[in-house]
């Protein structure tokens, strides 16, 4: 094959994978065409959890005691305000079918709550009026064992267990809490700052005075690597992160100044014998990123307030985010269908949208 017809095989790959990305819009579900019995204000809700059970089912949860659900891949919602939660934040949201959600919220009182019935009731599964507490985000395994993770108490971070499906919770020893430094905290921001991981493990992102990834294998070993990609700042640090088998991806920023530009970051990463290394680290650049989920193919999308990015682990845009910024539209999550291709995001407003 001579230079030439490799030239145009590997141009036209180019203008192929071009184009794909070009394609990508988000689409806005219609937020008059909620199904609202209770006719609540829908412009006033935030909406920072959700969960994509498959193609179908869809699960998000908001301010003002608001869970919003679908099961039919986002053609149709209907909002649900849990009666006696009105006031309550539900920052995260895990769902495991149509019928079964664990909903959390953060702030004062901190609640956990289930359902059984797809949201027609809800079971209050752990309640607390400790002003110290404040939960950040929930995630499991599988659907008996999880964990929901909350901002440093006596300088360690708060991390609750179930292994029963979310019927109850139980402190974990506090020799087995990760520390935190003084000022160190999470962002309740879209629920992707934790995450249950491989091998009994989990990790956090966090930010403020430091930005650090935490990594933690029950009763075994615990790392953390400090993220200098982040700069220090109440307001700034790391937010989200994601992973597959290859990568490990984290982004954040400055909320209150989300458009300025942001070095983002993706590592490989392994286990070995001392735990999990974080390897060869590769920057990218975009404003201000609450959340980050990866797609197929090497593809990843990130959101925030200042808009919608999608990049890719191997052919990586670094250093012109205006090439990978596909809608200026203000998102808080984004979430890939756990068994699918359905992408989801949520904000403020009442916003949710899908990715085409």
């Amino acid at each position: 094959m001579n230079k030439k017809c490799i030239y145009l095989i590997v141009s036209l790959l180019l203008f192929l994978s071009t184009r794909t990305k070009a394609q990508k819009q988000i689409v806005l579900f219609d937020s008059t065409q909620f199904e609202n019995p209770q006719g609540i204000n829908i412009s006033s809700l935030s909406f920072r959890g959700l969960s994509v059970v498959n193609n179908k089912v869809i699960w998000a949860s908001s301010s003002r005691g608001v869970v919003a659900k679908s099961i039919d891949g986002g053609e149709h919602f209907k909002l649900i305000q849990i009666a006696g939660y009105e006031k309550s934040e539900f920052r995260d949201i895990e769902a495991f079918n149509d019928d079964i959600a664990i909903v959390m919220s953060s702030g004062t009182p901190s609640y956990i709550l289930k359902t059984y019935d797809g949201g027609e009731s809800w079971k209050e599964v752990f309640a607390s009026s400790d002003t110290l507490l404040f939960f950040d985000a929930i995630d499991f395994w599988n659907e008996d064992a999880g964990i929901v993770i909350g901002d440093p108490i006596d300088d360690r971070f708060v991390l609750y267990q179930t292994i029963d499906g979310g019927n109850t919770w139980h402190p974990l020893d506090t020799s087995m809490r990760p520390w935190a430094v003084a000022g160190e905290s999470l962002f309740a921001a879209s629920g992707t700052c934790f995450r249950c991981m491989p091998k009994k493990s989990i990790g956090f992102v966090t930010g403020g005075s430091q930005s650090v990834f935490h990594w933690l294998e029950l009763d075994k070993r615990y790392q953390r690597f400090v993220l200098p990609n982040f700069k220090d700042n109440t307001s700034q640090g790391a937010f989200s992160f994601d992973y597959n088998s290859d990568f490990v991806i984290i982004v954040g920023g400055n909320y209150a100044q989300d458009s300025s530009k942001t070095k983002q970051a993706f590592f490989r990463y392994k286990y070995d014998k001392d735990g999990i290394q974080l390897m060869n680290f590769k920057p990218f650049y975009s404003g201000y990123r609450s959340c980050v989920t990866l797609l197929d193919k090497g593809d990843f999308i990130t959101c925030g307030t200042s808009g919608v990015d999608v990049n890719n682990t191997t052919t990586t845009v670094t250093y012109h985010p205006e090439k990978t910024l596909i809608s200026a539209e203000s998102f808080h999550v984004v979430k890939k269908a756990k068994k699918g291709n359905l992408v989801v995001l949520a904000g403020s407003n009442g916003k949710i949208a899908l990715l085409k």
